[in-house]
């Protein structure tokens, strides 16, 4: 299957991105029945890794800026949702989202956050809203290294069924995925002559033992075609699942998830087919309002000889990570973060420090 992109210019493309960036700052304005919010999540981070093997691609010293713009609208029944991520790699449009409300569901259409798991759905690029500084490395997004279709360009369905105190919830998603340059490039709305992406879709179900309370337990699936034209391949056809889970019960927080991932590369050569399995667990403790200790487990299984994986010489298998984060006046936090990770050429150390916030 394949979904034709059409071309836009590269002055298209920035008028576009213009109209957006003046667009978001009428939001939090509200006239009659449109409302809206405007929320900023700066960040500035630097990373210090030591034990690199001398050929690693990875550097010493590394450090990270950005602000992320967050917009929402609603109209009556009508949403629109957008998210700009401005980095010193440059700007990227992460989220467009036009969403027709139908009492307790929802109907999305743009570029979304794809459905999988808890963690991709539940923090978006501000984050400040992360107790940690760094997000489990199987649900990094696609431009840091990511492995899975974090984004989707199309239709979103979610919504949750009640029955009394417990909610019964859903997300599924069509729409097309990432293509494979060296790493996923995902579907980009303001410049969709990024490539041949294909088709990726995704369902999502969970439960609520409290409705809207913060504890969610659930499971995914998702199937993918990703267009591959590195390294002799043609395709790539991906399934993952697994399930996932978030408890939260003061003083403590656990969130975890465990996938399957199944990959069928595909050349002129024939077919190659290999499957592992990867798991995560955080543990978060605060000690109070303004101090919060940290830390996760993340491992994989039959990831040595994975040709997918191969892909991706830069993605964490193993991590062990502890840090404390400090919630100071007028929502901005300092972050510490000390791990040792494995990845496929280096294992090494690490250390983050990370100030954010939102406004």
């Amino acid at each position: 299957m394949s979904l034709k992109i059409l071309h836009m210019n590269d002055k298209a493309n920035l008028l576009y991105e213009l109209i957006f960036l003046v667009s978001i700052f009428f939001a939090p304005v509200s006239r009659g029945e449109v409302s809206g919010e405007l929320f900023l999540f700066p960040k500035v981070t630097a990373i210090f890794r030591s034990d690199l093997e001398n050929a690693s691609a990875l550097e010493n010293d590394d450090y990270k800026y950005g602000v992320d713009i967050f917009a929402t609208y609603e109209y009556r029944d009508f949403r629109v949702l957008g998210e700009y991520l401005l980095t010193e790699d440059g700007p990227d449009l992460e989220r467009i989202i036009l969403g027709w409300v139908v009492s307790d569901h929802t109907f999305w259409i743009g570029r979304n956050h794809t459905p999988i798991e808890y963690w991709n759905t539940q923090f978006h690029h501000g984050s400040y809203l992360e107790t940690s500084i760094s997000r489990p490395a199987i649900v990094d997004y696609e431009h840091d290294v990511g492995i899975l279709p974090m984004h989707t360009g199309g239709l979103l369905l979610e919504g949750v069924f009640k029955r009394g105190e417990q909610g019964f919830g859903y997300s599924w998603s069509i729409g097309v995925g990432p293509e494979y340059e060296e790493i996923l490039e995902e579907w980009h709305p303001l410049s969709p002559e990024t490539g041949n992406q294909d088709i990726t879709t995704t369902l999502n179900l969970y439960l609520e033992p409290v409705l809207y309370a913060p504890t969610r337990y659930g499971l995914f699936v998702n199937y993918t075609e990703i267009p591959a034209k590195s390294r002799g391949l043609d395709e790539i056809k991906q399934i993952s699942s697994g399930i996932y889970g978030n408890w939260k019960s003061q003083p403590w927080r656990l969130i975890g998830s465990s996938f399957f991932i199944h990959n069928r590369l595909e050349s002129s050569n024939g077919a190659r087919e290999d499957e592992f399995f990867s798991a995560y667990i955080q543990a978060e403790y605060s000690i109070s309002d303004k101090w919060i200790l940290f830390g996760r487990l993340e491992a994989s299984i039959g990831d040595e000889d994975d040709a997918y994986l191969a892909l991706f010489p830069e993605f964490i298998n193993e991590r062990i990570m502890g840090g404390i984060r400090v919630n100071i006046i007028h929502h901005n936090a300092l972050k510490l973060e000390f791990s040792r990770n494995r990845t496929s050429d280096d294992v090494y150390g690490q250390f983050m420090l990370q100030w954010d916030a939102m406004f």
